[in-house]
């Protein structure tokens, strides 16, 4: 393959017959050619590679003259050295190789039991965990990123409620500062305890909740009606389960609500006048000019009558001028 390239590792040893022995179990993987292995025999220059970057993996022996793997190690962590660092011991040195993994070290390999099927292994293993968790980095950045930035309040509790944190949005819904609310117990804010009670039993049976319809009690603003999504997550060392709230304000959903109703009435009822107002007008515009008509045609000798075609007038102009207040913008919003 054109693209292909060899797993660059280096060896951290002072003694060249390690390095020899080293070379020759490489020299017997199956897949050799997927390794290229390099070697430096002291410390400064070791160091020096890793800051650079210049190899993928590192196998550092403990004893490096005045130095051991050890402070190559710290060094390295101290230096946000990415690359997985793998430390050969001697036999027996079982403190070493535990503080070799508590201090960040990939793995630990004794030197007396290092053959090819066990190197190889070790490798790739350490390289694909250091992807697993460049992975999990990423996508941690990502979701604080979400977390930060989410306008709904986004809190993250154990599952005895002890909050380990909130978001700025969470903040402005409770109306506390963040130092005062990691101090409290998300248990406290429900305004009904039977409810605290039921959202634990749903996330220990299902994992996942969404919706869940309850009454919080913040600080300034008394009772909320709100709806709480949330999932549960067990951390990366698998000590602890976490729950990922999301909680949504309906209090100001239904205010929304309910002002878009009434502007959907509003705009139904000016349709239905508006209508009904041409319906009116059009049989009054009949009325108007046959009375008009009636004026020219007949003679007024006869008091009764005029009296009569007056009334009938009078009403006409009457309901014309409701009729103009009904659809007239003005009138019809008072």
């Amino acid at each position: 393959m054109a693209n292909f390239k060899p797993v660059r590792v280096l060896l951290v040893d002072d003694d060249e017959d390690d390095y020899i022995l080293t070379r020759d179990i490489f020299n017997d993987i199956p897949q050799r050619e997927n390794y290229k292995l390099s070697w430096l025999n002291n410390y400064e220059e070791a160091i020096n590679a890793m800051l650079k970057s210049h190899y993928d993996i590192y196998l550092v022996d403990y004893r490096l003259g005045k130095h051991t793997g050890l402070d190559l190690l710290h060094e390295a962590i101290k230096s946000n050295v990415d690359e997985p660092i793998i430390i050969l011991t001697g036999k027996g040195d079982s403190k070493v190789d535990e503080e070799a993994l508590e201090t960040g070290a990939a793995d630990y390999l004794v030197k007396d039991q290092i053959d090819p099927y066990t190197i190889e292994r070790s490798i790739r293993y350490a390289l694909k965990h250091k992807r697993t968790l460049k992975a999990l980095r990423e996508s941690e950045k990502k979701f604080r990123i979400i977390f930060e930035r989410s306008k709904e309040p986004f809190v993250i509790m154990d599952s005895l409620g002890t909050i380990k944190d909130i978001n700025q949005a969470g903040l402005t819904f409770f109306g506390y500062t963040k130092e005062e609310l990691l101090a409290l117990n998300a248990t406290k804010f429900y305004n009904d305890e039977q409810d605290s009670i039921t959202f634990s039993d749903l996330m220990d049976t299902k994992g996942i909740i969404n919706d869940f319809k309850t009454d919080f009690i913040t600080k300034n603003e008394g009772v909320k009606k709100i709806l709480i999504s949330a999932f549960l997550q067990i951390d990366q060392h698998a000590t602890e389960e976490l729950y990922y709230c999301i909680f949504h304000d309906i209090n100001g959903r239904q205010l929304e609500e309910i002002n878009s109703i009434d502007t959907n009435k509003t705009v139904e009822y000016e349709r239905v006048v508006k209508s009904l107002a041409n319906e009116i007008r059009d049989p009054l515009s009949n009325i108007n000019l046959s009375l008009e008509q009636l004026k020219m045609d007949m003679q007024f000798e006869d008091e009764s009558v005029k009296l009569y075609i007056d009334i009938i007038n009078s009403n006409f102009e009457r309901i014309n001028l409701l009729v103009t207040n009904l659809i007239d913008p003005s009138k019809a919003s008072e």
